[in-house]
């Protein structure tokens, strides 16, 4: 349990909403084609690319993947792109400054700097030190903390450990995505995903609390990748004109059914630790945060672990999948909305490729 390190702000990249008029070419009732669709067996269980939903257990999910996939933008009514001409690291920085302002901390007084970027500006070195020089961070250390999806709370871990060991006094965390720029123009999944950077500032805060629960699965690896290949539906280009080839996010199906076969299981396992290592049950939560890698996902959360009605928080329809800033912007909107201040016990549970699953009981 770390005790008395909390969170003093949030910020977002304010980037302008893009509406689903970008996918004029999807008319209400077209069946997209789609790995993660539902399909109701003769026993009603309904089977999602390997998770199991089962009615009378899971009947918020069950209502939630319906609802999904007779709407061609899988849940999804805004989100994000970064336009071609602006670098993540700038994105990054405008969140990060956002964040500071929100939290009241100057950036003299920020002695660490961990970031995630999806994607760098360059591959070696990553953007930490590009954001530190715009912000003008000299004093600390600055550096990447990756761990995908959930990379927020491995910063929150990493950076609350560092105050509660006194070698911070303050730690920015900044995450952010560019889907839009691997993004493969004929998959079904370019609807409900976004661009997003996000930042929070992590500082003392007496009465707040923080225990962590971590599993890795090292053999899901594979199951989502970015590598350099052709988008879909591209012929080979002459040989004379090279590869052709761009990065673009690759899904090995048969991983991927046993990664959503076992999600809700490394769920159970990982905020049952962190509640006790807390000391709290489920009872006690007022607010969940999950990630959101599709819009039924927090419905299945909800019913894997027996939430309450009404202690979720939900932020996909605004910002679509955002990847690692999916965690920042959720508690970013739900400060915004009255769910979340000083003394709120919130849960998150994120899962992530590689694969990675984290949960955090906090005292906000």
């Amino acid at each position: 349990m770390i005790r008395d390190v909390g969170v003093l702000g949030t910020g977002l990249w304010d980037g302008p909403p893009i509406t689903n008029e970008v996918f004029a070419h999807l008319q209400s009732g077209v069946e997209v084609q789609d790995p993660y669709r539902g399909r109701r067996g003769d026993d009603g269980v309904v089977r999602v690319a390997g998770a199991e939903l089962v009615p009378g257990t899971h009947d918020r999910a069950i209502a939630a993947v319906e609802r999904s996939f007779t709407d061609p933008y899988r849940g999804a009514k805004r989100r994000r792109w970064l336009p071609e001409d602006l670098p993540v690291s700038k994105a990054e920085t405008e969140a990060a400054r956002s964040a500071l302002v929100d939290a009241g901390v100057v950036p003299g007084d920020v002695d660490a700097l961990l970031v995630h970027s999806f994607l760098p500006d360059g591959l070696n070195p990553k953007n930490a030190p590009l954001i530190a020089r715009a912000l003008g961070i000299t004093g600390g250390l600055a550096f990447d903390v990756d761990s995908v999806c959930n990379s927020a709370l491995s910063q929150m871990m990493v950076g609350a450990s560092l105050i509660a060991t006194g070698q911070a006094r303050h730690v920015l965390c900044t995450q952010s995505i560019a889907y839009s720029r691997v993004r493969d123009p004929n998959a079904s999944s370019t609807v409900m995903e976004g661009d997003m950077a996000s930042a929070y500032v992590l500082g003392r805060v007496p009465g707040a609390e923080m225990a962590f629960s971590w599993r890795t699965a090292g053999e899901l690896h594979a199951a989502i990748s970015l590598e350099w290949r052709r988008p879909a539906g591209q012929p080979a280009p002459p040989y004379w004109r090279g590869p052709g080839e761009r990065l673009l996010i690759s899904f090995d199906q048969q991983l991927q059914q046993r990664v959503n076969g076992e999600v809700a299981r490394y769920a159970e396992i990982t905020v049952a630790e962190a509640l006790a290592r807390a000391q709290r049950s489920l009872d006690d939560v007022e607010l969940f945060v999950t990630h959101q890698p599709m819009s039924w996902f927090g419905a299945y959360m909800e019913d894997t672990l027996g939430l309450r009605d009404g202690v979720a928080f939900d932020s996909f329809e605004e910002y679509a999948n955002i990847n690692s800033p999916s965690i920042t912007a959720s508690l970013h909107e739900a400060r915004r909305a009255g769910r979340l201040e000083r003394g709120t016990r919130a849960l998150i549970y994120c899962p992530a490729a590689g694969y990675t699953y984290g949960a955090v009981a906090l005292r906000w």
